[in-house]
């Protein structure tokens, strides 16, 4: 998906081990890439990402089901790094085991990730209620644990199923069809314009009455398309409050431009977390 030419020294750092939704969902963007390197941490992938203009992170931002994982929105806060590229992963959750055959009575343990224990909450409430759910730090080692054991069946990605060599006896097992992950690409710095794009920005203003509708005007006044708002305290001032605002357009853009002065000149401080094709 990534037209970016064949550079050597490129690497890709995720959130492993290998056969994780984020795996999968980096070699979806980077597919003319084969230099991929699984890390225990968001804030590791930002720690490698910083040493290198060669060097791109997929990290997992948001999910459609369960909201913002806030260790990827402190690190773009913490890190100067940029958001270069977003990708909208469609998540199907695959019910498997290592044995050729399903027998519903032979199902007594099931393995996966605690978020995906929650997406698929009905189905297995309503397949397997009694079985016990065991837990594990990601869906690749919950299909390790299934691989080495066959009386534990686990719900992993079709990579993982492939990985270790598993059966799957049901697919699109997630309790909505419509459940997605939005992954972010980082980089080092803001790259060119694509067919479709996206900026975000952190903005810190003085936490009163009306900085909200404040905030919101100027989208309004310009016809700037908001796709996503979020507000939090800042993490530096007890005074000052931090809205994180996505909006459709490039940094470059005419319209793009004005509003961003209009935001600068109402704030205490704003920062442009990146302007990016967004990939689908």
């Amino acid at each position: 998906m990534s037209k970016k030419p064949y550079n050597p020294l490129m690497k890709i750092f995720y959130l492993g081990p290998e056969g994780t939704n984020s795996d999968l969902a980096a070699r979806k963007i980077f597919k003319d890439n084969d230099n991929f390197v699984p890390v225990t941490s968001i804030e590791d992938i930002f720690e490698k990402v910083a040493l290198s203009h060669s060097y791109y992170g997929v990290i997992p931002f948001e999910n459609s089901y369960q909201g913002v994982i806030n260790s990827s929105l402190n690190c773009l806060i913490d890190y100067d790094l940029k958001i270069t590229k977003e990708y909208n992963f469609n998540v199907s959750h695959i019910f498997c085991s290592a044995n050729n055959e399903l027998n519903p009575n032979d199902v007594k343990k099931i393995t996966s990730h605690p978020q995906v224990f929650g997406q698929c909450n009905n189905w297995i409430r309503k397949n397997y209620p009694n079985a016990e759910k065991i837990v594990s730090t990601s869906t690749a080692e919950a299909a390790a644990h299934a691989k080495e054991d066959s009386s534990i069946y686990c719900i992993a990605n079709s990579h993982a199923v492939e990985i270790f060599g598993l059966h799957a006896h049901e697919d699109e097992i997630q309790d909505r069809i419509d459940n997605k992950t939005r992954f972010l690409v980082v980089g080092k710095m803001i790259e060119d314009k694509g067919q479709s794009n996206k900026t975000s920005v952190m903005i810190n203003i003085q936490d009163k009455p009306g900085s909200l509708m404040k905030i919101l005007k100027p989208f309004a006044e310009l016809d700037v398309n908001m796709t996503r708002i979020e507000t939090r305290p800042s993490r530096n001032n007890v005074f000052l409050h931090t809205f994180f605002i996505d909006f459709e357009g490039f940094y470059e853009d005419k319209d793009i431009i004005k509003l961003l002065n209009m935001l600068e000149g109402m704030s205490e401080e704003i920062r442009i977390i990146g302007s990016y094709e967004s990939l689908n």
